[in-house]
């Protein structure tokens, strides 16, 4: 044997040695878990066979599955979930698992599903221990989705790099994790003699998108885009009914901002009135109404610092031409051109015979009196009076000062320095 060749076999020996001892010293290089395309690890018959020595974490009895209750247990710090014959239906192997139902008793929809953290990732499984999703950064309930018996709105917020996106409950990408921030629509209820505001989810249920400051619009029943991600801000604005051609249509209409301005979108048609005014009001038609015709319900709107009023269809009904204008009360409204005042009907038409340096309605809508509600006071000539909705005088304009005091039916008033009761006849 010549010298190169002892020196080949000596080289071999000590570099199969090397490789022997990393290989005796990290075995799990050799056994690691095999994972699945989604990052799940593969269970082996071992990690799913019975376990009897494990301490339960949290019992549940799911009704949808018969009355069968899973439980959280825990084996030498890592978390699996247990049968009620103690099979193994989620192998011991994560960090953490919790039910993923939020904190509403009384919500049956997520039933059985877990929240599990593996390696720093988290994932979402169903009661018999199915993956449901990929492996995400970060995954979070939204409660909302108890408020809703459709399936299209049983989603899941994942987060991706840093973004978030929308899942459904088998896992599948809803709207992909490019954005900042996505919640539902709502809009709040105040019943009679409440004062606190009930929250309530639009239905059909539509996701604001918000990517870079800028929010957009999708619709999670007929799974598509309304609008880009390009808007300061979109809110719910009312309901109406709309009637055309022998039938009427229930729609929500949702208020867009662009910049500084607003427009709005009605969503039974999707038709979208570009942002172009500094301020948009509820539409109604007479007396108050959200019931008719596009053309006749009308908001007020205000545009360079001028004021009128425009129909659900996007034309300008009333002249935006008024330094002040207050919305429709019993089909009349206030409004100011230079220092006076009146009050126009809904055809544009005024309604008072003089014009007055100051005027309002003696109650607020909320006034449970109707008559006091058609009450105005103002002020002519640097005197107060009372006049009626249909412009009647009332109290004749000569006090300095004019109080009501509706429990005596009439008013403080002064007139030349005295002092004085005087009583309001109805007419």
């Amino acid at each position: 044997m010549t010298f190169n060749s002892k020196k080949s076999i000596l080289s071999f020996s000590i570099f199969f040695s090397i490789l022997l001892g990393v290989f005796l010293m990290i075995p799990s290089f050799s056994f690691a878990q095999k994972t699945d395309k989604d990052g799940w690890e593969i269970a082996t018959e071992e990690d799913l066979a019975p376990k009897i020595d494990t301490t339960i974490i949290e019992r549940k009895a799911l009704l949808a599955y018969g009355g069968d209750s899973i439980r959280i247990a825990s084996i030498e710090g890592k978390l699996g979930v247990l049968n009620d014959t103690n099979a193994t239906i989620v192998p011991f192997q994560y960090e953490k698992i919790s039910f993923f139902e939020g904190e509403d008793s009384t919500c049956t929809r997520w039933e059985g599903t877990l929240l599990v953290q593996s390696r720093g990732k988290y994932g979402v499984l169903d009661a018999t221990g199915k993956p449901l999703t990929a492996l995400y950064e970060k995954i979070e309930f939204m409660p909302e989705t108890c408020q809703s018996a459709s399936g299209k709105t049983k989603v899941m917020l994942f987060y991706s790099k840093g973004k978030v996106g929308l899942a459904d409950a088998y896992g599948n990408v809803v709207i992909r994790p490019s954005y900042d921030e996505i919640e539902f629509i709502k809009y709040y209820i105040t019943r009679y003699g409440d004062t606190a505001r009930i929250e309530r989810v639009l239905k059909p249920e539509l996701i604001t998108a918000k990517k870079a400051g800028k929010y957009g619009l999708f619709d999670l029943h007929e799974n598509v885009p309304l609008l880009r991600s390009e808007y300061n801000a979109i809110d719910y604005l009312q309901d109406v009914k709309i009637e055309e051609k022998k039938k009427t249509h229930s729609t929500h209409i949702l208020k867009i901002k662009q910049g500084t301005k607003y427009g709005f979108i009605t969503l039974h048609n999707k038709a979208i009135l570009v942002p172009q005014y500094d301020y948009l009001g509820e539409f109604s038609t007479e007396k108050g109404k959200t019931t008719g015709k596009a053309e006749e319900l009308i908001a007020l709107v205000q545009k360079d610092g001028k004021w009128g009023w425009i129909n659900l269809e996007g034309k300008e009904v009333i002249k935006v031409n008024y330094d002040t204008a207050e919305a429709f009360r019993k089909d009349i409204a206030f409004v100011r051109k230079g220092r006076k005042w009146t009050a126009i009907d809904r055809k544009g038409k005024q309604t008072l015979e003089d014009s007055y340096e100051e005027i309002k309605y003696l109650a607020l809508e909320t006034e449970q009196n109707a008559f006091f509600k058609t009450l105005i006071i103002a002020k002519q000539k640097g005197k107060y009076g009372i006049l009626d909705i249909e412009g009647k005088t009332l109290l004749n304009f000569e006090y300095d000062k004019l109080t009501f005091v509706p429990e005596k039916f009439g008013f403080n008033v002064e007139i030349n320095g005295e002092e004085k009761f005087v009583n309001l006849k109805r007419k």
